[in-house]
């Protein structure tokens, strides 16, 4: 039995994987990725052996295998469809656009540096509206009219948004223009290496049902995994097995 550790910014995710996952579970890291290792390791404790990924991948003490996120999240997809090509990954403070071709990685694009193209973007601009993330997708889920928002900075697009409101402008039709902007800036990104069929869309932004209906309405045919949150540390462990 291999656990699966995936150290994200956000989140700690931990499976437990025989070819196949038995369980698995999700922790807050919250700036305390040691605790959120150990809150893991206390909940999952029926395992042989330890493969970490994400960026707190170091952190794990004495691990069997240590890799990138990169390699983790494709190995991830490539179990669950060994014919994908494109893998998108939403997380919630980075995305990546990952091209695999014969079971190999063989180019990928970040975006780490700017929140714009990041589940945190989307964070953001619910707080300011003063909904829940949950309460945001289902309000983009509404809109049959998304719209535009220019602005690529956090920031400015707060202020670009508060303008709309102020025009009466339907909160689903703003909620889903906010969408609309991250996923184009997903697609800017990926189109530095192409996006190509069958796309794969995972992380914890594929939980979001309004940006999974704009990544289909864009993009066209793509696949959620069953567990999305979890494929880095479904990676790590396919890795390990």
């Amino acid at each position: 039995m291999v656990l699966g550790l995936d150290i994200g910014s956000c989140y700690t995710k931990g499976i437990l994987f025989d070819g196949e996952i038995k369980s698995k579970v999700v922790v807050k890291t919250s700036f305390k990725p040691k605790l959120a290792i150990e809150a893991v390791n206390k909940l999952l404790t029926d395992y042989d052996r330890i493969a970490a990924t994400g960026y707190g991948r170091e952190l794990v003490i004495n691990p069997d295998l240590v890799i990138t996120e990169i390699t983790a999240t494709a190995r991830g997809c490539m179990f669950i469809n060994p014919s994908v090509r494109t893998i998108i990954d939403i997380g919630g403070q980075d995305s990546k656009v990952i091209k695999v071709l014969n079971g190999k990685v063989e180019r990928f694009v970040m975006n780490d540096r700017c929140a714009a193209g990041t589940g945190n973007f989307i964070e953001k601009i619910a707080q300011s509206l003063e909904l829940t993330l949950e309460e945001f997708g289902k309000q983009a889920l509404k809109s049959n009219h998304p719209e535009q928002i220019d602005s690529l900075c956090v920031v400015m697009a707060e202020t670009e948004i508060l303008s709309l409101v102020s025009e009466g402008k339907k909160l689903e039709d703003i909620a889903a223009g906010v969408i609309d902007s991250l996923v184009r800036r997903i697609v800017g990104i990926g189109s530095q290496i192409g996006i190509e069929e069958p796309i794969i869309f995972c992380g914890g932004g594929a939980l979001n049902p309004g940006l999974v209906k704009a990544m289909k309405r864009i993009l066209g045919n793509l696949t959620i995994p069953a567990n999305p949150q979890f494929i880095g540390a479904l990676g790590a462990a396919v890795s390990l097995s």
